[in-house]
């Protein structure tokens, strides 16, 4: 998995600056995120780097796939007997962006989160324990030249965080 993505990132940079005529962007962000629902039970903040590439339909509206990855770090269990380490998202996301006017969109995407939990078994040693789950994720934006912000609620599997991505579109 890690050895396609990486294939596919270098394929989608190689071409982004071809492409970029004919309505490609290609954007790399900064992600910060506040679990909610029962992400927030265990996690206080999130942190990651996302890709985006988004391949324009008409001066409006684009079609976006989105990767990356988002480490949450954990609250302090162990009063419940619990050593949790960390957990790492993995989305893999296409959607729709809608441009509203000026500079101001609309996005929304679906796809799938590989969920990597990571804890301290009795011995000490690190384990970890995976899932994936169906993800949707609705949001907002701005772009300022090649400057993106977006806020977004991405969720999934009764859990979910608020999304704050900073990019920078080439």
């Amino acid at each position: 998995m890690k050895k396609i993505f990486t294939i596919a990132i270098i394929i989608l940079a190689g071409f982004a600056t071809k492409l970029h005529a004919q309505g490609f962007k290609l954007g790399l962000g900064v992600e910060g995120a506040l679990p909610v629902g029962a992400l927030k039970s265990g996690y206080n903040v999130g942190a990651g780097l996302t890709i985006r590439a988004a391949f324009g339909i008409d001066d409006a509206s684009a079609v976006t796939l989105t990767s990356g990855a988002i480490a949450f770090l954990p609250k302090d269990l162990s009063n419940l007997g619990v050593d949790s380490k960390a957990q790492l998202n993995i989305p893999v996301k296409a959607g729709y962006k809608y441009k509203f006017g000026g500079n101001f969109y609309g996005i929304a995407e679906a796809g799938a989160t590989i969920v990597r939990s990571y804890y301290s078994d009795a011995n000490g040693d690190l384990q970890s324990v995976g899932s994936t789950h169906f993800t949707y994720a609705p949001g907002v934006g701005v772009e300022l030249g090649g400057f993106d912000a977006s806020i977004r609620y991405e969720g999934y599997q009764g859990a979910g965080f608020m999304g704050l991505r900073l990019g920078f579109n080439f």
